[in-house]
């Protein structure tokens, strides 16, 4: 664990021990910190109504854009806290709450339940903003919203950086891995919205390589987050399950210059769907982080970072090909 997740850690902690004496909700608490630091930084919550909905983001910084597109459970504000930080000096950054998470709502009667209708509305959101082009980074569900934006809208992508993304399908043998990982289960909506607090604790430890202690009264907050919206999340996941998903030949005609970057321990998306993945786009790099699972970008923050940016910041002419393993 590095020093900025240790130093987050450290203050999160804290605020555990003040809570559980105060009665008050640790989620807030974590995202009014988050909010603060942004602030510093002039970056702001900012909402636009869109074809589908509002959409809540968080922007700010100069420069060439960058699309920060979180992944399932909780929303851009958690999701790319360290990120942010050091994306902002270089780039202009914009960080949505894809409809159903955090802040992000759709009207009544329209359906927002696929990556593709949420890569539409993430269109819709960079051209409302007046975004010809940006470079993208997606996270699991993210990164199968930022593998349909690739396809559906490749005017808009300059590079293209998926992380443990989802949207391939799996392969009989990644499926039973994964089933293993997770005892047994079969049913990805099951997993993904744990039915308990014991549960819950189970899914943290299998998709986090670095354990920690969380207690039963923050785990019940965070049950809560992962409640929100149930019913529509459950048609997200379960629209992946029944064909919803992409084959390899499927990303043939991604042109984004792309990195491939995988928590080598991942169990909820195995490395092999990150290996599949890179040789499927074309040109494509690979490379892993070894001390995470699911979630690099919080457990290996200054690596995960230090990667980004240098794939970002090189010229795509005389950009090197990184090593995969």
């Amino acid at each position: 664990m590095d020093i900025a997740s240790r130093r987050s850690w450290r203050f999160l902690l804290l605020g555990v021990l003040l809570c559980s004496l105060g009665g008050c909700n640790v989620i807030n608490l974590n995202r009014r910190l988050i909010q603060g630091s942004y602030a510093r930084m002039s970056i702001v919550a900012q909402e636009r109504d869109l074809t589908a909905g509002r959409m809540r983001y968080y922007a700010g910084g100069q420069g060439f854009p960058v699309l920060l597109i979180h992944g399932f459970g909780f929303s851009a504000l958690e999701n790319w806290e360290y990120q942010v930080r050091a994306l902002v000096r270089p780039f202009r950054v914009l960080a949505p709450d894809l409809y159903w998470f955090g802040d992000s709502l759709p009207r009544p009667g329209q359906a927002v339940d696929t990556a593709a209708a949420q890569a539409d509305a993430i269109n819709e959101l960079l051209d409302r903003l007046g975004v010809c082009k940006a470079h993208v980074v997606g996270v699991s569900f993210g990164g199968f919203v930022a593998l349909e934006l690739a396809r559906r809208h490749p005017d808009k992508l300059g590079k293209l950086v998926l992380v443990d993304a989802a949207g391939l399908e799996l392969t009989q043998a990644e499926r039973d891995q994964v089933s293993a990982r997770f005892g047994g289960a079969r049913d990805i909506v099951e997993v993904l919205i744990p039915q308990d607090v014991s549960a819950l604790r189970s899914f943290l430890h299998t998709v986090f390589y670095h354990r920690r202690w969380i207690p039963d009264f923050v785990l019940r907050q965070i049950l809560h987050e992962f409640w929100k919206n149930r019913q529509a999340r459950r048609r997200i996941l379960r629209g992946m399950q029944n064909g919803g998903l992409l084959l390899p030949g499927d990303l043939l005609h991604i042109g984004a210059e792309t990195l491939v970057l995988w928590g080598r321990h991942d169990a909820l998306i195995p490395p092999s769907v990150g290996e599949r993945m890179a040789r499927a786009i074309p040109g494509a790099h690979l490379r892993y982080l070894e001390e995470s699972a699911h979630s690099p970008m919080l457990e290996e923050p200054q690596h995960f970072n230090r990667l980004v940016l240098d794939f970002l910041t090189t010229p795509r002419s005389v950009a090197s090909t990184p090593e995969g393993g």
